[in-house]
């Protein structure tokens, strides 16, 4: 029997703990790049483009979501989905 005949569970990764460094790592990564599009969505507001301005608080929205994540997990707490 072929992989492909059982939904190819052969291949499939085993679930994991949570590893803290990781976390650590997209914690400073994610807080890093909402900083970044900031700086970046407020320049852009400053000299009246609003298309990449509005582009860049959508990257601050999903960085500070991501960010809050990790912290959460760095913390122990359950993630609810």
């Amino acid at each position: 029997m072929s992989s492909y005949e059982n939904g190819g569970l052969k291949n499939q990764l085993a679930p994991r703990n949570n590893n803290p460094k990781l976390n650590k790592a997209l914690l400073i990564i994610n807080s890093i790049l909402a900083i970044c599009s900031v700086v970046i969505s407020a320049v852009h507001f400053y000299y009246d483009d609003m298309t990449i301005g509005i582009c860049m608080l959508l990257v601050l929205v999903i960085c500070l979501f991501n960010a809050v994540t990790a912290w959460q997990a760095l913390r122990g707490k359950k993630i609810e989905k």
